[in-house]
């Protein structure tokens, strides 16, 4: 090959008696000007040997009677070389560690004579002693298609983690092997004994190869492998053009690294680096020796820049029964979207028969997109239902509806349907705007239709646009808001519009901080008082703090007035209030050293001193538009008005007295106990109510108690109780609750919880997930009112997970209020990792209803 001057790197060996430390000898074999091989041996010219072929398996040394002259030597079956008067005796080839940097470039030396005999292919062989010191051969991460593949890592879809392919830099192409032959006439180099080709960053492996010079190609058999990020395919033999990455394998394994993934198929097309077609082929995600699930086709072509995968004459198949067919099939091999056929949900309930959704995605844009999903309840009708998403660089929002044309169910509604957006974005610089929008045709339609495993107990739907500007220190916001009520809920005021100003300027003159709300508000309704409120509450704190300490008094003026219509008779229509608020809130830390349970811990005591007084404005004039009381609890103790909104301040003269203790890991910070306790001191009575309360002043001289206990018993095991006793009624506890959960980390889940609000409900609430092994799981809940001895909701279950496919199988009895009749139903999920899942979403439900599980074991 005259001119050519294509460098192949090649690395060979052979026993011989060297010390164990001796570095492997690199060869540099170039084509030679003259047609001929020059080959450097560690940067120095070697004359090959005139007539030595090398077999690739090692023999042993031949015998003194065999090394006669001949006529004929039979060599490679790629060439013959010509019989010599005295051949020196084969040495047995073995594999020998190789670097895999190419040799640097040594000047071309003096061209020499090549020894040749006419009429003959020339051949050059190569042997060179192999270290006896082991190591590990660079490439062995290929040795076999699954070397380095953890497939009991089970998390299909997710990929493997393997070590990167070292990449040879431009176009060079670098060879090891037991043993090489070359056919210098025909520019054919033959390689065999784990052969091991690169290029780039791709690799191939097999026991024996030829590699042609002129057009850069491969034929590989026995064992080949070849590898690229990414990709592995293993077969019988295997033709790579390595200047264009493509090829043919044919007896085909395949593994998806990325996607963990693997296959089979009679024959392989490596069209390019992201593209490879594959005839009778098949595609699963299980580990191998598995195939519980499996799509299989005639034709099958994958291609990774798209992630997408395309299947002709496909089936789908579950435990070897076929359940999908279908003459074209795609289907997405990583994370990105694409059009087609999304998760079916089938169920069945009491109310509803048979419900079976299949929804189709369009993938229109990659900023947006839309979902259809038919419908079919089996004792109401058909339903369609459709989801549009967008998502630009400064705004997001989604879009859906749902249409019953004709509910056979349901004699007092015909058409049914919903209608729901929710939009938010950042226009310009510190603005931003958020829509919610919702709508139903008719109060019984979440009950009836709003899913088959979830019964919403929404009563209020809000319509809502918020416009708001963040500034430093300050922000402001408009807002246009009105409800939907349903069934017996009394109605709620609209907003339209309502303004917020809201500003904190800490830091300011003397260490001040300056505190101003103002707020306009139009409220409106179909009966009753409407109008107008406008509410400023400017406000001077100073915090003083300490580390040992802190204390912030704070003084504050309220003014409120209103423009009303439909006010009550002898009632004015403008009034006003003017109310003026002073607070000092103040408390202490102490700590010690000490030791709980082994542990080292800091254990902390922490009083609090919160002093409130806001004198007496008669309110009763004053409507109720957005007010009412404030739940009470631990933090209430310190709010300085007892009820919400503006429409009502409280008058107080009172004093909060509170203690806080916590055990704290003191390497970590970690928190193993809190215990606090508190009551308000009241020194006069309450002499501001509601409207709707009974009116009567609250002439208790002090609050209930109200304790709150927390503390991690274990590793695995978490506590917690709150209580609210009231020393001045005959029933003492107005509200209780107690709760201890157990989650060791690995899916075994307990979860008890009990709760009382005097009046409202007395409850328990059990949840489990008990995992038998590796694969079965049982999970359950029992929430029941003790108040009416009924249970609300009961649900038991049963999962199997085999890694490559799982199945939920739920039995659920709940019931909407107590008074109601229980709806029973039952639901199933299968899911085929990484392709689909069938049924109904059981796992969300599950993730919903009992506290801490997951189906996601990497969360």
């Amino acid at each position: 090959m005259p001119g050519k001057r294509r460098i192949l790197s090649i690395a060979v060996s052979a026993p011989l008696l060297t010390p164990a430390a001796e570095a492997a000898p690199t060869w540099d074999c170039r084509a030679s000007a003259s047609g001929g091989w020059d080959c450097y041996k560690d940067g120095v010219l070697v004359a090959p040997e005139p007539t030595v072929a090398v077999q690739p398996p090692p023999q042993p040394a031949p015998d003194a009677e065999k090394l006669a002259p001949k006529p004929e030597v039979a060599t490679q079956p790629a060439s013959e070389v010509a019989a010599q008067p005295e051949p020196k005796p084969k040495v047995a080839a073995q594999p020998v560690p190789v670097p895999l940097a190419a040799p640097e470039q040594q000047p071309e030396p003096k061209q020499q004579p090549t020894p040749r005999t006419p009429h003959q292919p020339e051949v050059a062989t190569l042997q060179d002693p192999a270290p006896t010191s082991e190591q590990p051969t660079p490439g062995a991460e290929f040795a076999a298609i699954d070397s380095g593949l953890n497939w009991a890592q089970c998390s299909p879809g997710e990929g493997f983690d393997t070590l990167p392919i070292t990449t040879l830099e431009g176009d060079q192409t670098q060879i090891s092997a037991d043993g090489a032959e070359f056919i210098r006439d025909q520019d054919l180099a033959i390689f065999s004994g784990a052969v091991e080709a690169r290029q780039g960053d791709q690799i191939l492996h097999a026991q024996r190869v030829e590699y042609n010079n002129v057009d850069d190609t491969l034929h590989a058999e026995q064992e080949v492998l070849f590898a690229q990020p990414g990709l592995r395919v293993g077969g019988a033999s295997a033709d790579l053009h390595l200047a264009t990455n493509s090829g043919t394998l044919q007896g085909v394994e395949y593994r998806l690294i990325d996607r963990a993934a693997r296959g089979g198929a009679d024959s392989a097309e490596i069209i390019d680096r992201d593209r490879s077609r594959y005839t009778n082929i098949s595609y699963t995600t299980c580990r191998p020796g598995n195939s519980d699930w499996l799509i299989e086709a005639a034709e099958l072509e994958l291609d990774r820049a798209s992630g997408v995968g395309t299947a002709r004459n496909a089936k789908v198949s579950f435990k070897g029964v076929p359940f999908a067919y279908a003459p074209y099939l795609t289907f997405p091999i990583d994370d990105r979207r694409k059009s087609g056929l999304l998760t079916p949900s089938i169920g069945y309930s009491d109310s509803n028969g048979a419900d079976i959704s299949l929804p189709y995605y369009f993938n229109l844009a990659p900023n947006y997109d839309l979902t259809l999903t038919p419908r079919i309840i089996s004792e109401r009708g058909l339903m369609l239902g459709g989801e549009f998403r967008y998502l630009l660089e400064q705004h997001s929002g989604e879009l859906r509806a749902e249409l019953l044309p004709s509910d056979s169910a349901s004699s007092a509604h015909d058409e049914r349907g919903s209608l729901s957006l929710r939009a938010n974005g950042d226009p310009a610089t510190r603005w931003h705007y958020d829509v919610n929008l919702n709508h139903v045709s008719d109060d019984d339609y979440f009950d009836d239709l709003g899913g088959s495993l979830a019964v919403s107990s929404t009563t209020t739907l809000e319509r809502r646009a918020d416009l708001a500007y963040h500034g430093n220190g300050w922000h402001a916001l408009g807002r246009v808001q009105n409800f939907q009520t349903l069934g017996t809920t009394a109605e709620s005021y609209d907003r339209l519009p309502q303004l917020l100003f809201d500003m904190n300027r800490p830091d300011q003159t003397l260490g001040l901080t300056y505190h101003l709300r103002g707020e306009y508000v139009s409220f409106g309704k179909s009966s009753g008082v409407t109008g107008e409120r406008l509410d400023l509450y400017p406000a001077l704190s100073l915090p003083l703090r300490r580390s040992w300490g802190f204390l912030t008094p704070k003084l504050g003026v309220r003014y409120t007035s209103y423009d009303l219509e439909d006010q009550a008779p002898g009632l004015e229509d403008d009034p006003t209030r003017t109310t003026a608020t002073l607070s000092v809130d103040s408390g202490l830390y102490f700590e010690r050293e000490t030791n709980w349970f082994g542990d080292a811990i800091t254990q902390t005591l922490e009083p609090r001193l919160y002093y409130l007084y806001t004198p007496h404005e008669d309110q009763s004039a004053l409507p109720d538009f957005d007010t009412a009381e404030h739940g009470f609890s631990f933090a209430s103790l310190f709010r300085e008005n007892r009820f919400s909104g503006a429409d009502k301040v409280g008058d107080a003269n009172q004093l909060t007295l509170a203690l806080t203790s916590r055990n704290l890991d003191r390497r970590t910070g970690e928190e193993f106990l809190r215990a606090s306790l508190g009551q308000i001191y009241y020194f006069s009575d309450r002499e501001v109510q509601l409207q709707s309360s009974s009116g009567s002043v609250d002439t208790d001289d002090s609050s209930a108690f109200v304790a709150e206990v927390a503390a991690r018993i274990s590793r695995n095991w978490r506590t917690g109780a709150g209580l609210q006793w009231n020393p001045h009624l005959d029933d003492e506890t107005e509200k209780a609750a107690f709760a201890v959960n157990y989650n060791n980390g690995e899916g075994r889940l307990f979860n008890f919880a009990y709760r009382f609000d005097d009046g409202d409900y007395e409850k328990t609430d059990i949840s489990a997930s008990l995992p038998l092994n590796h694969q079965w799981n049982l999970v359950g809940r029992w929430d029941y009112s003790l108040m009416h001895s009924a249970t609300m909701e009961a649900f038991a279950g049963v999962e199997y997970d085999s890694c490559c496919w799982s199945s939920r199988l739920v039995l659920r009895q709940h019931r909407i209020d107590a008074n109601a009749e229980p709806d029973i139903g039952i639901f199933l999920q299968l899911e085929l990792t990484g392709l689909t899942s069938l049924g109904d979403r059981i796992d969300q439900f599950l993730e919903d209803g009992i506290l801490g599980y997951t189906s996601d074991p990497d969360k």
